[in-house]
C-alpha cells in the first residue's frame, strides 16, 4: 500500500521560501535586474536594484536585524494583547455566555455572519485578524462545530473584504490620499471623496458575503464537528450586569471620539480635516491606543462576568485565567519568528519591489485600453499582492503609474481605487508571505494539532473558494465597468 505523502509543514515551507528568494536574489543581483519606483506627488523615480544577501552586507544586516524587528513585529504584539482579553472572556463563562445560543441557528446563517463581520470588522484594520481569529475559533467550539473551520472562515470574510464593507477605516483614507496626489498629474484640481465609490463597496459587501457562504458551506462539510467539555458556569445575573457595565464603557468611549460637545473628543486628533483623520491621524490617541481600549473593555467585562458568575474564584485565578486562550499557541509565535526571517530577507534585497515595479512598468507601456486595461490593471495587482501583502505600500508603489494611465482612458481615480482594493484583497488570500495568513495557519494548529496542515496545503485546500471570490470581484467591477452606473456620491466610472 502506498503510503501518504506528508506536507513539509510550515517551518520547513518558511524555510525553503527564505532560501529560494535568497537564490532568485542572488541570480537578479548578477543580471543587475532592477526597477523604477515614482514616487506620488513629485512623480520623481528612484533607481531600485536587488541586493545579494550572501554579501557581507547581507548577512550582517540579518544578524543585527533579525532579532531586533522581531521584538517589534506588530502582528506579533496584536496577538498577544488579543489573548489576554480572550483569555479572561473565555475563562470567565462570557464566551460561553454569548455564544452558545447561537448553536440553535443554522449553519448557513452563522457562516454568513462569521463572514459578513469579517468583511465589516476591517474598519479597525488589522486589529480585526488578531482579535476575530482566535474569537472565531472559540465561537465555532461553543456551537458544536469546527474551530479550526472558523478561523479559515474569518480569515477569508476579513480578506476577501479588506477595503470594501460598509464603514471607512483609515486605509481607505490613507489611499485616496495618495490616489489624489497621483491622479493631480493630469488634472491639478483633483480631490478624492470618501464616498466616491461606496455604492460599488456596498454591493461588493453584499456579494461576497452570499457567494462566501455557499462556498464556504459547500468547503466546510469536509471538518469534523467539536465537542464542548468545559464545566464553565453560565449565569443570567452576571450576563445582565455585564451587559449594563460593557454599556456604559462604550458611552464613555463613544464621548471620547465625538468631536463639539464639552470635554469631549479627547481620543481624537483634531488637526485632522476629516473624522476619518481625526479618528485614525497619526496624531490621534486612538490610532495608538485602540488595542489597548479594546483590550480594557473585554477585560473589565470578562472580570466582572467571572466574579459574579463565581468562574473567577479570587485574585489569584484571575492572574491564572489571563492565560487562558495562550494554550496551544506557541506554534504561532515560532512561525512569526521564521517568517521574521523572510521578511528581513525580502525587504532587505528589494525582491518584492524590484518584480513589481517591472510588473508595473510593463502595464505602463501597454496600449490596452477599455476592458482589456480594467483586466490587465486588476490580474497586475492580484500577482503584485501577493509578492507585497501590505496595502498602502503597495498602492504608493502603484497609483502613480496606474491612476495617470487609466485617467487617459476616460476611467476615473475612484473607479482605479476599487479595482485595486478589489485585486488587493484577492492576492492576500493566496500570498504564502502574507503575515496574517502564517497566524492562521497557527490558530488552526491550536485546534488541529494532529493535522497535517500546512501554509501549501491550505492554500491548494481553499483555492476553489478563492477562484469563486476572484469571479466575484471580477463580475461586480466589470459589471459596473459596462453598465456605467455611478459608484458612489457623485461618482461616475469615467471622468
Amino acid at each position: 500500500m502506498k503510503r501518504k505523502k506528508r506536507p513539509l509543514g510550515p517551518v520547513v515551507e518558511i524555510v525553503l521560501m527564505a532560501i529560494f528568494v535568497s537564490i532568485l536574489c542572488l541570480i537578479f543581483n548578477l543580471i543587475d535586474l532592477s526597477g523604477y519606483k515614482t514616487e506620488a506627488g513629485t512623480f520623481e523615480t528612484t533607481l531600485i536594484i536587488i541586493n545579494n544577501i550572501f554579501s557581507k552586507e547581507g548577512i550582517k544586516h540579518l544578524l543585527n536585524n533579525t532579532l531586533v524587528n522581531f521584538q517589534t513585529l506588530e502582528p506579533l504584539i496584536l496577538v498577544i494583547v488579543s489573548l489576554i482579553a480572550i483569555s479572561v472572556m473565555e475563562a470567565s463563562g462570557l464566551l460561553k455566555q454569548v455564544f452558545t445560543p447561537f448553536k440553535s441557528i443554522k449553519s448557513k446563517y452563522i457562516t454568513m455572519l462569521v463572514i459578513f463581520v469579517g468583511i465589516i470588522s476591517t474598519i479597525i484594520g488589522d486589529y480585526s485578524y488578531a482579535l476575530l481569529l482566535p474569537l472565531a475559533g472559540i465561537f465555532y467550539k461553543y456551537i458544536g462545530k469546527n474551530s479550526s473551520l472558523g478561523v479559515l472562515t474569518m480569515f477569508i470574510g476579513i480578506t476577501a473584504g479588506y477595503g470594501t464593507g460598509i464603514i471607512y477605516n483609515y486605509q481607505a483614507y490613507e489611499l485616496g490620499n495618495i490616489t489624489e496626489l497621483a491622479a493631480q498629474s493630469i488634472t491639478a484640481s483633483y480631490n478624492y471623496e470618501l464616498l466616491s465609490n461606496i455604492f460599488l463597496l456596498i454591493v461588493s459587501t453584499l456579494a461576497l458575503t452570499i457567494v462566501g457562504t455557499i462556498v464556504m458551506e459547500i468547503f466546510g462539510k469536509k471538518y469534523s464537528r467539536n465537542e464542548v467539555t468545559d464545566n464553565l458556569n453560565i449565569s443570567k445575573k452576571a450576563s445582565r450586569v455585564t451587559l449594563i457595565v460593557f454599556i456604559i464603557l462604550m458611552i464613555l468611549f463613544a464621548y471620547c471620539i465625538i468631536p463639539g460637545l464639552p470635554h469631549s473628543g479627547i481620543l481624537l486628533d483634531k488637526t485632522e480635516p476629516t473624522y476619518i483623520g481625526k479618528l485614525f491621524g497619526t496624531g490621534s490617541i486612538l490610532s495608538h491606543g485602540l488595542m489597548i481600549l479594546i483590550v480594557g473593555i473585554l477585560i473589565i467585562c470578562g472580570f466582572v462576568y467571572g466574579i459574579i458568575s463565581k468562574n473567577i474564584k479570587n485574585s489569584g485565578n484571575y492572574s491564572k485565567v489571563l492565560t487562558k486562550s495562550f494554550e496551544g499557541t506557541g506554534y504561532i509565535f515560532v512561525l512569526l519568528f521564521f517568517s521574521n526571517i523572510l521578511y528581513e530577507i525580502i525587504d532587505w534585497t528589494n525582491f518584492s519591489t524590484v518584480i513589481s515595479t517591472n510588473i508595473i512598468d510593463f502595464v505602463g507601456a501597454t496600449q490596452i485600453s477599455g476592458v482589456g486595461l480594467v483586466i490587465l490593471a486588476f490580474i497586475s495587482i492580484v500577482l503584485i499582492s501577493v509578492l507585497i501583502p501590505a496595502s498602502v505600500e503597495k498602492w504608493q508603489l502603484i497609483a502613480p503609474i496606474y491612476v495617470p494611465l487609466l485617467m487617459r482612458a476616460n476611467i476615473s481615480p475612484a473607479f482605479t481605487q476599487t479595482i485595486f482594493i478589489a485585486a488587493d484583497s484577492i492576492g492576500k488570500l493566496f500570498s504564502p508571505i502574507y503575515i496574517y495568513l502564517i497566524i492562521t495557519v497557527g490558530f488552526m494548529y491550536k485546534y488541529e494539532k494532529d493535522a497535517d496542515e500546512s501554509i501549501f496545503t491550505i492554500m491548494k485546500k481553499i483555492m476553489p473558494v478563492i477562484g469563486i471570490m476572484l469571479l466575484v470581484w471580477i463580475v461586480v467591477v466589470l459589471g459596473w465597468y459596462l453598465t456605467g452606473m455611478p459608484i458612489g456620491i457623485n461618482s461616475s466610472i469615467t471622468l
